[in-house]
């Protein structure tokens, strides 16, 4: 989307942390074309436009494009740099990435939501943003021009060819389940209990369902941005619509815990003797591994998702957009849900 009026690209503020990069500021990016992606590590949507952002940094980085990610994090364990640095290893970000902790460049670029894709042309001036995924032609099409405008010699390079089947024309796309947070500052519990803010509660699961709630079982105790279980097993159930199921997951929802258990993004010690393990129900019996997402796997016929550090987990990737009742059982104390996400979009050939 063009922008009508030119408007000025905000500078980053001073005393933000960098990674892959010094701190960099538009003033000295004048010739450059910049392109900012405003992400966070665990969002479904982010992950998914990542591998373009990433594709495009490396095509055209020598041509005179500048990437930089700005990453809002969404929960409190995003603030963390080396939990983003963690993610950037796993997702192929080597671009420059400014930790907006406190959403002080989301709110000089009038951000609303992620992801989010301003670019910048050679002059300063914010030529063209996209919200959302999608338009991955478009901002293509955006950057080579603005490539253009900058360097008259600039010789375009082929398109990049959409990276999923399902970014092709033509994909089928239905409404998903919205996202659907645990904690109770977002949070829409199903069971007749309620919220216990700060607190233990006992749950009990009456098999009722409604669409867009979730419902308990076992001792849990709930804070503004997750559920922790309190005890040594229970289980979270839901009825959803969706092709894939996003868990954004840690072993424990304490700060303080996190620091002191976590090594290089990985639990160490007492802690990982100690993690919890999720089991992945659909339908009322053990997730079939067709049905299975990236990070699920099995043991003694069960599938399994065992969170070693605050990240989204892929629970389901099923073969078209479906309809189920999905149940987590999860074993071990502290392990602490934050949201569930669903997607949408299938190749025509589905």
């Amino acid at each position: 989307m063009l922008d009508q009026q030119l408007v000025r690209a905000p500078e980053f503020p001073q005393g933000a942390r960098w990674i892959n990069s010094a701190p960099l500021a538009m003033r000295e990016l004048r010739s450059k074309v910049v392109l900012l992606d405003f992400w966070d590590y665990t969002c479904v949507n982010c992950v998914r436009t990542l591998p373009y952002v990433v594709e495009w940094d490396r095509k055209y980085r020598e041509r005179g494009l500048v990437t930089i990610g700005v990453h809002a994090p969404e929960f409190t364990f995003a603030r963390e740099a080396r939990q983003v640095e963690r993610a950037m290893a796993e997702f192929g970000v080597t671009y420059p990435v400014v930790l907006d902790n406190d959403y002080a460049i989301w709110q000089a670029y009038s951000n609303q939501g992620w992801p989010s894709r301003f670019l910048v042309d050679s002059d300063g001036y914010i030529r063209n943003q996209h919200l959302g995924e999608g338009e991955y032609l478009a901002t293509e099409l955006a950057i080579q021009g603005a490539l253009r405008q900058a360097d008259p010699d600039y010789r375009p390079v082929p398109l990049t060819i959409p990276l999923r089947e399902e970014d092709r024309p033509g994909a089928m796309c239905y409404r998903p389940s919205p996202e659907l947070y645990c904690g109770y500052a977002r949070g829409e519990i199903g069971n007749a209990e309620g919220f216990a803010e700060e607190a233990v509660a006992i749950y009990i699961d009456r098999n009722e369902r409604e669409t867009g709630k979730f419902y308990l079982q076992g001792a849990w105790r709930a804070r503004g941005e997750y559920l922790e279980l309190a005890g040594t097993r229970g289980h979270i159930a839901l009825h959803y619509r969706g092709k894939d199921v996003n868990l954004v997951v840690s072993p424990t929802g304490d700060p303080v815990e996190l620091m002191l258990g976590l090594q290089g993004g990985q639990l160490i010690g007492a802690a990982a003797a100690e993690q919890p393990s999720i089991i992945v129900y659909q339908d009322g019996r053990p997730l079939p591994d067709t049905n299975a997402g990236a990070d699920v796997q099995y043991a003694n016929g069960e599938a399994v998702v065992t969170p070693t550090r605050p990240r989204m987990a892929r629970l389901v990737s099923n073969p078209d957009f479906e309809e189920h009742d999905l149940r987590l059982e999860v074993h071990g104390r502290g392990a602490a849900l934050y949201a569930f996400t669903f997607t949408t979009c299938l190749a025509r050939s589905q």
